[in-house]
């Protein structure tokens, strides 16, 4: 019986990221995305797996802020996103400056989804500011104070997975970084949506929270389920789109199933690190 919920669960990660990645028109591309989360069956299991052991239990502070600490290098990547629109603006101006102004104005068109992408993460409508969110949960969850934002409760293997991804989206070809955004955001759209239950149990069972400050502390999480990230995904999809309209660039996807396999690998290999560090 736990067998088969376990396989249940999973499924369920694997069926959120397919639902996300099914926006992406390019069909080819589609295809390697797919092809790559089937292929990384084991490293999608072994994250489900860890976020399930995490909110079976309790535990001392110091655990905890190496969850937190460790798990948020692999989740925020706003300022890459930013980095990466920055580049094509880049483009976009000295585009302009050929007179090429149909090229300078999909490149703009590319760069201004990518900040859409942002919009929630940097309160630009007046919301809250995400990282403030997530602030706010660690923070609650480990005693109450902010010792978790020490880089000394980061996992080697987070520091990994955020170094990459940085790379990817700042020093690599333009392309590859637009890559790395469809894995990403079909990924988180996934792990939030999969997870919310979980942690909502954790915290009012093992953590013997009232429903109220679990659902206050948890607002990091709830703000990006209900299709927050779905449409980031979108955007990076338009981002996409605009940018081979612009440059017109070979499509390479065995570089791209690179990409792809490599965000799951690296990002299993920093939770299964979280999970052993805490069991």
């Amino acid at each position: 019986m736990e067998n088969a919920v376990k396989e249940q669960e999973s499924t369920n990660l694997f069926v959120e990221m397919e639902d996300a990645f099914s926006q992406l028109e390019h069909k080819p591309l589609r295809d390697v995305l797919l092809d790559s989360v089937r292929a990384e069956e084991r490293a999608v299991q072994a994250i489900n797996a860890s976020f399930r052991r995490f909110t079976e239990k309790q535990y001392s502070v110091d655990a905890l802020r190496t969850f937190f600490a460790s798990w948020q290098r692999t989740n925020n990547s706003a300022m890459s996103v930013q980095g990466l629109a920055n580049r094509i603006t880049a483009e976009a101006e000295a585009a302009l400056g050929r007179g090429a102004q149909g090229q300078a104005l999909d490149l703009s068109r590319a760069a201004g989804r990518l900040h859409r992408v942002t919009d929630e993460d940097l309160g630009v409508k007046g919301q809250h500011v995400h990282f403030e969110l997530y602030y706010r949960m660690a923070s609650g969850f480990c005693g109450g104070d902010d010792a978790w934002q020490s880089r000394a409760y980061c996992l080697p293997s987070a520091v990994k997975f955020k170094a990459w991804l940085e790379a990817v989206r700042l020093r690599e070809p333009i392309m590859v970084g637009l890559f790395s955004m469809l894995v990403h955001e079909g990924y988180t759209h996934a792990e939030l949506e999969v997870i919310a239950p979980w942690f909502e149990r954790w915290a009012s069972g093992p953590m013997s929270m009232s429903h109220k400050d679990a659902r206050r502390l948890l607002a990091w999480i709830h703000v990006h389920n209900g299709g927050t990230e779905k449409a980031h995904f979108a955007h990076s999809c338009a981002a996409l789109d605009h940018y081979c309209s612009a440059v017109a660039p070979k499509v390479d996807l065995d570089h791209a199933g690179e990409v792809f396999r490599t965000y799951l690998r690296l990002k299993s290999a920093a939770m299964q690190q979280i999970a052993d560090h805490l069991f």
